[in-house]
């Protein structure tokens, strides 16, 4: 009914695309005309054709279009210097951003394409929706928010109090032979074939906090050679005990052979066609993960009991909003939402389209390929683990995963890819570099400073490395033998650790940078180095950016306002590089 939406997403890791694909299933429920694309698969000069359009835009790096809407944007860049202000006079806008507000440049790209569909006339739907990777729920503490006033504005239909059809007929193979010959070992899309070689804790045995070191060989996997500050991401399967609540939720044993066939499918990826139930939710559907609202929904529209169906409905509401939020905090999976509500029982075919596929854990690389060579890849890795509301322990998929498997004499057969670098190196190793990590932020530095100890032996000339590093305890300094190595060799020059919990008094890694103002003034104002934070967002990237702020401006008798346009221009030149999460 009515015009057709065109959603448009711009993706760097698929989050975005799931969101924008989620936006279409629900208007098409609702009996909407929508259609799904990136941007990438659309000309500027083909906008002023679309009458409403929703823009659900992640950020890259340090404020780059994610790269399903660089090619777009490296057309619209040049196409707004002289496009006429009612371009797109026709057209309705609304914008959605994912981005995370512990970097500099939050939901930059986002930003962009909002002010270019302004610029070129076009009416706005709804403000610009920020989601926000910091917020307890992540980027649905404010999608949650926005979603409901952008489809009142949209005026969509009401969506229907019953489940549609869903986007894959499922059927179940007759057992035997033949039946076993159709299956195949799952392999993910987009995945190489790595092998886990090691795994050793660098913590004390007891130690309150589980860190290991991970060396993996990629050998014959065809994975381009990693670079500096490139991610390894790996596949996690789900734990035993949710398949178990799963398999048992649907009255299924696990063995039986389905057959996936799409009808209606929106998915860029392809299920596989023929898999067993047992691989279908250890491999393939993240059933271990947090439900999104539109879950509850689904249960809501299939639970006979009414006790169930009147609590469900509550939850979904406005008033629930707490309820939700406590099932939220409890970390309840996917799983054991259809065993707390065993009224509920959507179909598998109705699970594809409501439970999204493991995506992989990106892990930091700690290692450079220069000095190890290029199919050899560390990784160094914290245990995720919380408590819920009701107190029993809570850990996250892949850190779970990884926590059980063992290489053994052998190796470990995994699923692997290298995800490019989100930060921006030096030209030369005369740059010195500050380097600021947080725990296992460590990873990438460790890279770093193995790449110059490789250039150093081959006779380049290097500038100075500082290393500041803060975790409680000396503990979790998982590669201090290692740098006081290269300390003595020259490689490193500076390492100041801030042990919060060595002390009385808590002393963090801010603490240490203002204390060593001078030496940061040298080498990044003076010496024009490089910094490169890594470690957990929040409070800590805007007080390690007051830190370098201060030091300019004390050190250098410079004004704050000098200090803090020379802090910015280094954001703009790729000198000044956060990661966070």
């Amino acid at each position: 009914t009515g015009d057709r939406v065109t959603i448009l997403y711009g993706s760097d890791t698929g989050t975005s695309e799931i969101v924008a694909k989620n936006f279409q299933f629900e208007m098409k429920r609702r009996g909407m005309r929508a259609k799904c694309m990136a941007f990438n698969d659309i000309s500027v000069t083909d906008l002023a054709e679309e009458k409403k359009i929703l823009a659900v835009v992640a950020t890259a790096g340090q404020g780059e279009m994610p790269k399903s809407a660089v090619k777009f944007w490296q057309e619209m860049e040049p196409f707004l210097e002289n496009a006429p202000a009612d371009y797109l006079a026709e057209t309705q806008f609304a914008v959605f951003g994912m981005g995370d507000s512990s970097y500099v440049f939050f939901n930059e790209a986002a930003k962009k394409v909002d002010e270019a569909f302004e610029k070129l006339g076009a009416t706005r739907i709804m403000p610009l929706g920020l989601g926000d990777d910091q917020h307890a729920a992540r980027y649905d503490t404010e999608l949650e928010e926005w979603t409901p006033d952008f489809y009142d504005n949209i005026e969509a239909p009401e969506p229907p109090q019953e489940l549609g059809a869903p986007s894959h007929l499922v059927e179940i193979l007759a057992p035997g032979p033949e039946t076993q010959k159709l299956l195949s070992p799952y392999v993910p899309h987009g995945s190489k074939p790595v092998k886990m070689t090691l795994k050793r804790s660098t913590v004390p045995e007891g130690y309150e906090r589980d860190i290991d070191h991970f060396e993996f060989d990629l050998t014959g996997s065809g994975l381009p050679c990693y670079g500096q500050g490139d991610s390894l991401g790996l596949w996690p399967s789900n734990e035993e005990e949710q398949v178990q609540i799963m398999l048992q939720a649907l009255n299924l044993k696990g063995d039986e052979v389905l057959r996936l066939q799409p009808v209606d499918s929106n998915r860029s990826v392809p299920l596989p066609e023929v898999i067993t139930a047992r691989a279908l939710f250890t491999e393939v559907l993240d059933i271990g993960g947090w439900p999104k609202r539109r879950f509850y929904e689904m249960l809501k529209l299939s639970a006979t009991d009414e006790a169930e169906k009147a609590q469900l409905q509550h939850i979904c509401s406005r008033e629930g909003k707490g309820e939700y939020n406590a099932c939220m905090e409890e970390s309840y999976t996917y799983a054991e939402l259809l065993q707390k509500f065993p009224s509920a029982r959507p179909s598998v075919g109705q699970l594809l389209d409501y439970i999204p596929d493991i995506k992989p854990r990106l892990y930091s690389i700690a290692s450079s390929s220069r000095l190890r060579g290029e199919d050899t890849c560390h990784l160094c890795i914290i245990k995720n683990e919380w408590t819920a509301t009701s107190g029993r322990n809570r850990v996250g998929l892949s850190t779970r995963w990884l926590s059980e498997v063992e290489p053994g004499k052998e190796g470990l057969a995994c699923h692997g890819t290298v995800h490019p670098s989100a930060v921006t190196m030096p030209e030369t190793h005369e740059t010195p570099l500050v380097m600021v990590a947080l725990g296992t932020g460590i990873a990438p530095m460790r890279a770093f400073i193995e790449e110059r100890a490789a250039a150093k032996r081959d006779g380049e000339v290097c500038g100075d490395m500082a290393l500041f590093f803060g975790a409680r305890n000396r503990a979790e300094y998982s590669y201090e033998q290692e740098f006081d190595d290269y300390q003595k060799e020259g490689v490193l020059q500076h390492i100041i650790l801030a042990l919060s919990r060595e002390q009385k008094e808590k002393i963090y890694v801010t603490h240490r940078l203002q204390q060593e103002k001078q030496l940061v003034y040298d080498l990044i104002h003076e010496k024009h180095g490089n910094l490169y934070l890594c470690g957990p967002g929040g409070a800590v990237p805007p007080q390690v950016r007051k830190a370098v702020i201060d030091a300019i401006r004390d050190c250098g008798k410079h004004s704050q306002e000098y200090a803090e346009k020379y802090v910015e221009e280094m954001q703009i030149n790729g000198r000044y590089n956060v990661e966070a999460w």
